[in-house]
């Protein structure tokens, strides 16, 4: 009758309300025990067929559909599948505990016990998010919840748990990316989008990552595989419009590094990334680029490899080495980070200099949070950090620094923000009006020096 009718097993059940109290004692029982969950190492889990039916539609089907006697289990631990068990059996989760939360929360959704399901929610927002003294392993625990949640059983509202709480806490976004993306070459996709979720609209600091690993690690003219992913998956348009002096630097970086690439993928991005900047009424310079025929593996991607150029123009500064200039050039600096007394130091070797040795020009991040950082110009003001400022400093962590010395004045753009415009007649302290004198000189070469930035690369520009 069941079968020709094509009732379902709910039909002809009992209508009882799940969850319910059918009592755990029942459990493994040798009279009423006629579904049998096989886990791992060949243990088993005597369970009745009618008391899991109820609640889970799919084991129902399994059971009254399809006449399956045997659940295979071995996909989950042991705590877990007795906790999910007993679940069904007395509408309680007294055993969910965090070590067993996935696997819980897995096999509500996988049997579609909609109940449970909640409970899992409950359970991570009053267990799992309560962050003891904000433990990066407990919020990375709850991140790692959420994202899998997401990526494998599409639920995506683990995610908006997990963001909405980090906001609420006022944790640290920031400083959270910088551990989790810390291993950027060796982090999943599934990581990533996360990383991409977590930072929401401040997109910036996903990006700011990417610059930096990027500006380590391009050794062979080609971008491994997760930087590709993240220029293929962040929204270009709402970073363009929220983050712009930020969109313009990494802009020009990748455009530099799709110049001298050998992937006509990477090509085919920066275009976009390009055209974006320019209101897609310009093409990228990319375009005439032409394939090399060289190819290169993957010991070409360590940190230790033996090469230093970075991209066509930057390079990461050599100590000691001397950079030509040409006349009307300026010194280009690419920072990925503030630093906290992180500094660089640009020692000029001057035409016509008057005196001896280099004349040195430096800066000095004094306060990352503010961005505050000080600057000493050698013989023209006193020689210590932390006394003279600079005006007006970007927070933003990527940072395009150009430097231009004239016969009369020294220039510091940052992110096209002037935040130093040092005029040598005029701005000298009292006891070295001779400064002026001393500056005068048209650059003839510079040395670069630093602390605190490993990162950072360096290109002299034709102003």
């Amino acid at each position: 009758y069941y079968i020709t009718n094509n009732l379902s097993f709910k039909t002809m059940a009992p209508k009882i309300r799940v969850p319910a109290n059918f009592g755990i004692e029942h459990i493994n029982s040798e009279v009423h025990g006629n579904l049998v969950l096989k886990l791992k190492d060949g243990q088993e889990i005597k369970t009745n067929s009618m008391i899991m039916s109820l609640n889970s539609p799919v084991i129902d089907n399994l059971t009254t559909n399809m006449f399956q006697s045997t659940l295979e289990m071995d996909d989950f631990t042991k705590p877990a599948v007795d906790c999910f068990v007993e679940a069904m059996y007395s509408g309680e989760v007294d055993k969910l505990e965090k070590g067993i939360f996935e696997d819980v929360n897995k096999m509500a959704h996988v049997f579609d016990v909609s109940w449970l399901t909640k409970r899992c929610i409950k359970f991570y927002k009053t267990d799992v998010l309560q962050f003891e003294n904000t433990s990066y392993d407990d919020i990375l625990f709850a991140c790692e919840i959420a994202s899998k949640a997401h990526y494998i059983l599409k639920q995506s509202y683990y995610v908006r748990l997990f963001v909405g709480n980090i906001a609420s806490r006022e944790i640290s976004k920031p400083i959270f990316l910088q551990r989790y993306m810390a291993d950027f070459v060796v982090l999943s996709k599934r990581q990533i989008d996360m990383s991409l979720a977590v930072a929401g609209k401040d997109s910036n600091l996903v990006i700011n990552i990417l610059i930096n690993h990027v500006a380590r690690t391009f050794k062979c003219k080609k971008l491994d595989e997760n930087s590709i992913y993240v220029l293929e998956h962040f929204n270009v348009q709402k970073f363009r419009q929220n983050f712009p002096i930020d969109f313009n630097a990494m802009a020009s970086f990748l455009t530099e590094v799709a110049d001298v690439s050998e992937s006509s993928e990477v090509k085919d991005i920066v275009k976009n990334v390009a055209e974006t900047s320019c209101g897609n009424e310009c093409s990228s310079s990319t375009d005439d680029v032409k394939d090399s025929e060289m190819d290169c593996d993957e010991s070409d991607f360590e940190e230790n490899a033996d090469c230093n150029e970075v991209e066509h123009g930057w390079s990461q500064p050599v100590h000691s080495k001397e950079y030509s200039f040409l006349d009307g050039e300026s010194v280009q600096l690419l920072t990925t980070d503030n630093v906290l007394n992180g500094d660089f130091q640009l020692f000029y070797t001057l035409s016509g200099q008057r005196g001896s040795g280099r004349k040195v020009f430096g800066i000095r991040c004094e306060n990352a949070e503010l961005s505050q950082w000080s600057y000493v110009i050698g013989g023209c003001n006193e020689n210590n950090w932390n006394k003279q400022f600079l005006n007006n400093v970007p927070p933003d962590k990527v940072k395009n620094w150009i430097i231009t010395k004239t016969s009369t004045h020294l220039k510091v753009v940052c992110n096209t923000v002037t935040v130093l415009n040092f005029i040598f007649a005029t701005d000298c302290d009292a006891d070295k009006i001779d400064g002026g004198k001393v500056w005068s000189g048209k650059p003839k070469s510079v040395q670069l020096e630093h602390r605190g930035y490993p990162s950072l690369i360096i290109r002299t520009k034709t102003t």
